[in-house]
């Protein structure tokens, strides 16, 4: 699908990267990735979409194009949400579909409990894995997360130098991914420093992202007011993030799909990158999704 355009919007932190497609007068779909990723992540799934819809993608900050946060504390995944507004309050969006990878999809269910009925439907590729840390009992295990960033703070706020070939081998080796799909994935993160010199724009800070940490019923509760239309696409040979979560994550998902008669699981082959690798797989079900008229709750 062809790019409509490219622009920056100026945050309180710096510059977040907003890229479109489609029809400008179409429908308006929110595009979010997921972490150690960017917007370019949806670009084999767009070439399956109708094109009728107005298609905006963004690079979350330390991600793709966009300005990382402040140097100095650990950055959560919750941080996220700060970013997503001023995307949102930008584009002045008075409703939306949302299309979200991954911990993309986490920031959108609390966007949703902080902003109700502004996004109109949820489409979430691949949510579970990034929900295993929600709720996590051991609190010194919670603790680590910002523990072991500070223990290690020289390396997760330094950078490394690449070549254009260790920069794809890397991806290819920890995403199982061909050298073409590694080089779109490369695109909106790699910047050219000097002759073959490459650093990544990712931020190191996001490996390791402490993230929220309530019990299951609180999420439950947020997450299940006012839930819009929701199809949500599980990965059946996904990665466990957080193994010791999976089951909490499992039974969030299945507890709102129980609640609201709209909201429903698939599960597809693939992993945790299918959308990507295999968009192919779900093309089918979000388009007709995406068309689907539904009433709006009364709750």
């Amino acid at each position: 699908m062809k790019v409509l355009k490219e622009w920056f919007i100026n945050a309180k932190w710096g510059k977040i990267a907003l890229i479109s497609w489609g029809n400008p007068d179409g429908e308006p779909v929110l595009l979010v990735h997921g972490r150690q990723d960017s917007a370019a992540t949806f670009l084999p799934l767009l070439e399956l979409m109708p094109a009728d819809c107005h298609y905006v993608g963004l690079d979350l900050p330390g991600h793709g194009m966009s300005d990382a946060f402040p140097i100095g504390v650990a950055v959560t995944r919750f941080i996220n949400v700060a970013a997503l507004d001023a995307v949102i309050q930008h584009l002045g969006w008075a409703d939306f579909t949302y299309i979200a990878h991954s911990m993309g999809a986490e920031i959108g269910l609390f966007y949703h409990a902080i902003y109700p009925n502004q996004i109109k439907k949820f489409i979430l590729l691949d949510p579970e894995p990034a929900l295993q840390r929600i709720m996590i009992d051991n609190y010194s295990t919670f603790y680590s997360y910002y523990n072991n960033y500070y223990e290690k703070y020289g390396e997760y706020n330094s950078g490394r130098v690449y070549s254009k070939a260790a920069a794809l081998e890397a991806v290819m080796k920890a995403r199982g991914m061909n050298e073409g799909q590694a080089e779109v994935i490369l695109s909106r993160n790699l910047k050219r420093i000097g002759d073959d010199l490459y650093s990544l724009s990712w931020d190191k800070r996001l490996r390791l992202m402490p993230p929220t940490n309530y019990p299951l019923d609180y999420y439950y509760q947020i997450f299940s007011k006012n839930t819009p239309p929701t199809l949500s696409i599980h990965a059946k040979d996904t990665h466990d993030f957080y193994p010791a979560g999976k089951e909490n994550a499992r039974k969030l998902f299945a507890d709102l799909e129980k609640k609201w008669k709209n909201f429903t699981i698939l599960r597809v082959d693939g992993n945790h990158d299918v959308h990507f690798l295999h968009p192919e797989r779900i093309s089918g079900f979000v388009c007709t999704f995406m068309k689907k008229e539904f009433a709006r709750s009364k709750l």
